[in-house]
């Protein structure tokens, strides 16, 4: 019994420490506080173009769902062997990439253009590496029947690495070139690489099986699946992608808010990376509350009540007059917010068809970042027309529209419903 255990928490760890190492490495890691004042700062950018150099970078996490269908059903190098487990195989062809990838940056970033194909071509490899560890952790999770508690470990382990991001990449923004930030993400690849060598195996969910009776082509039987699940009367998929979507529309959180506590409320490099990790830091106080609260209220419950506290809490951002009052009001708001974002990662596990957990959780998070680019573009668009405060008022309309959804989710019942310890 002992052993199983040990095996258990093994196998939960693993997946947990490669989105570590995955997180930091990924673009919208480490580099990038560095590349958004280098557009801001060395090339003049405007809110608007910085929104649209993130909006375009962002293009392969819109189709995440493509990756996750690749990786539910092809392994690079066959089903044999050590590396016949696609998720290994996978970070075996991506890191190197990936790496490619930023050596090329350190040569070719001198202008706008270079630097959006370079960090969009790195983007491509760690959408396929991130695909492979949001699966395994979903694949942990179910089998674990510990969908809560992995949620609140895997948002735990993400605001580590935004915490870790934003204090390192403030400073580097502020006191090193460009180039030395896309060496340091080079180096983060190889930890990723040497981490498909070592580890527990894993025996594979097999493919989806049609409901019609025998076998279908993986990809078919995928995209049938999907698109039956998003559209069925009895257990219908489509509030959560609704809710996923909504809960990441926020226009108030990206562009905009950098302009406004650099430029308005003139915050340094470092001290917005403060403030930064001071949120993260509330988010991680969230993920152990929120390990106590889903334990003692049913989920239905407990996700309406976050997302209705997660509605205004961004106007404390108006708040904030200097670096002192920026720490504490970023906290106090990763607090609010980071429970909702728990509660809709737990949502997302649950709601994930068994057979497909690469591709149904890579479709939840196309939606959150098509989600986030969208919410982004349109916060410059009214940060340069209307203000902060125009941004933030859309932010809390799109989560307020979350709640008349909720009673829907009501109707699902996931594989892991009652899996929830």
């Amino acid at each position: 019994m002992k052993a199983r255990r040990n095996l258990r928490l093994v196998a939960l760890a693993y997946p947990i420490g490669l989105l570590f190492f995955v997180g930091l490495g990924d673009p919208a890691g480490l580099i990038n506080l560095p590349v958004l004042f280098a557009l801001k700062d060395k090339w003049q950018a405007g809110p608007q173009a910085v929104a649209l150099f993130e909006a375009l970078v962002m293009i392969p996490a819109y189709a995440a769902v493509l990756f996750g269908l690749l990786r539910d059903h092809w392994s690079p190098f066959g089903r044999r062997g050590w590396f016949g487990q696609r998720d290994r195989a996978y970070l075996v062809v991506a890191a190197p990439l990936a790496a490619l990838g930023y050596l090329w940056l350190v040569e070719a970033s001198t202008s706008y253009l270079p630097l959006l194909i370079g960090v969009m071509g790195v983007m491509v490899a760690y959408q396929m590496l991130e695909v492979s560890c949001w699966a395994m952790v979903t694949t942990a999770g179910q089998r674990a029947s510990a969908t809560g508690n992995l949620s609140a470990l895997w948002e735990v382990v993400e605001t580590l690495v935004r915490i870790v991001s934003v204090l390192a990449g403030g400073w580097l923004a502020a006191h090193a070139a460009l180039e030395v930030s896309f060496m340091l993400a080079a180096l983060l690849t190889l930890p990723v690489f040497a981490l498909a060598f070592v580890g527990p195996r894993v025996k594979e969910t097999p493919a989806p099986v049609d409901a019609v009776g025998g076998d279908v082509e993986a990809s078919e039987a995928d995209w049938r699946q999907l698109w039956r699940r998003l559209r069925e009367r009895g257990e219908p998929l489509w509030p959560v992608a609704a809710v996923l979507f909504l809960h990441s529309f926020s226009p108030g959180w990206g562009t905009p808010l950098l302009y406004y506590l650099t430029d308005t409320v003139h915050l340094s490099s470092d001290a917005f990376g403060l403030c930064r990790a001071a949120q993260h830091g509330g988010v991680l106080v969230a993920a152990g509350l929120y390990v106590v609260l889903h334990r003692k209220l049913p989920f239905d419950r407990l996700l309406m009540l976050v997302v209705a506290v997660n509605v205004l809490p961004a106007f404390g951002y108006l708040l904030i007059r200097d670096t002192a009052e920026a720490i504490v009001v970023c906290a106090v708001i990763g607090l609010l917010c980071g429970l909702s974002s728990v509660a809709v990662f737990d949502l997302l596990m649950r709601s994930c068809p068994r057979g497909l957990e690469g591709a149904g959780t890579a479709a939840g998070y196309s939606a959150i970042g098509l989600a986030s680019a969208l919410g982004d573009v349109a916060g410059a668009t009214l940060y340069a027309h209307g203000g902060f405060v125009a941004c933030l008022v859309v932010d809390a309309v799109a989560t307020a529209a979350i709640l008349p959804l909720l009673p829907r989710l009501r109707q699902l019942r996931p594989p892991s419903t009652a899996a929830t310890a």
